[in-house]
């Protein structure tokens, strides 16, 4: 059975022969055993800050790019993204390959590529729109030319005119895209340059941006480690596996006893609490260097080639 918020919270409770807590008094536990709940969560949040790439905090997302933004959030649950995994999904409706992304270093970028950002104009569809409507409404044409063509997801947009909130003249489908139906709030840009990206950036706020911009709704898929949310409810699951639940215990007794006072407790439970973490991180994130084979094969069918 899987270890649980309120399993967690009687272990270290009974640590302390205490007064175990029940499915129905957990919301309104008292004392030592708030002490204890909290504890629980400290540990917890104390082994994930101990080590990045703890495998059972990996997951991977796939995000799909907007034509004309360069800039991107990550998931808000992240810790840290790992850059070596950024790619390009393969589309052959946009006929983009799928390939990894190379990183850049920020200041690089500054130096070399950010002038890309300058000639972007973006606003924001006002209200739904069909396949087929001439006139776009948005939020705002400040900025945009007075005549010419729009990026909205894959489809490119002619027009002749402009009003303060409307492009008028519309021609849908333009150079060779397919008209499409369009939810409000959609981005609308007008750029000249763009393309499929090829490299990533890290930013100083922890996110990211592409270089080039896209010119369409490419995807790009990465992996990254999580920093789990604390638990609350009583029945609330963590991601540490629970064959690891003593290294939590340990952890959150020496955080008990720390609040307490109670000095050579503290230090005793923490020296293990320590001990435990690293042994986790011997069996769960130990990193071995990739060699590439340089063994020369061959045979019959083809000529000789290096793996």
């Amino acid at each position: 059975m899987a270890e649980t918020f309120l399993t967690l919270t009687n272990k270290v409770i009974n640590e302390l022969n205490e007064v175990e807590l029940s499915s129905s008094n957990f919301t309104s536990a008292r004392g030592v055993q708030v002490q204890c709940k909290n504890a629980v969560n400290d540990a917890v949040r104390y082994i994930n800050q101990k080590e990045y790439t703890f495998p059972f905090n990996h997951a991977s997302t796939t995000k799909t790019l907007t034509a004309g933004v360069v800039r991107y959030s990550n998931p808000t649950s992240t810790k840290l993204i790992d850059y070596n995994t950024v790619r390009i999904v393969k589309n052959s409706t946009l006929g983009n390959a799928g390939y990894r992304l190379k990183e850049m270093n920020y200041n690089d970028y500054l130096h070399k590529y950010s002038d890309q950002e300058d000639e972007i104009q973006t606003t924001t569809l006002d209200g739904t729109h069909t396949d087929s409507v001439t006139t776009i409404t948005v939020a705002s044409t400040t900025g945009f030319d007075s005549a010419g063509t729009l990026h909205i997801g894959n489809e490119e947009v002619t027009y002749t005119g402009t009003t303060s909130t409307t492009f008028t003249g519309a021609t849908r489908a333009a150079g060779g895209t397919t008209a499409a139906a369009y939810a409000s709030g959609v981005t609308v840009a007008q750029f000249n340059r763009g393309g499929v990206p090829t490299r990533i950036v890290r930013t100083p706020d922890n996110n990211y941006l592409l270089f080039p911009f896209p010119n369409r709704s490419y995807s790009i898929k990465f992996d990254y480690y999580t920093f789990p949310s604390d638990l609350t409810a009583h029945d609330d699951t963590t991601t540490v596996p629970d064959r690891f639940s003593d290294v939590i215990v340990t952890g959150a007794t020496a955080f008990v006893f720390q609040f307490r006072g109670e000095t050579d407790q503290y230090q005793l439970n923490m020296q293990r609490f320590e001990q435990g973490i690293k042994n986790m991180q011997s069996v769960l994130a130990n990193r071995f260097d990739y060699l590439k084979s340089t063994y020369i094969e061959r045979d019959n069918r083809s000529s000789t080639r290096v793996i």
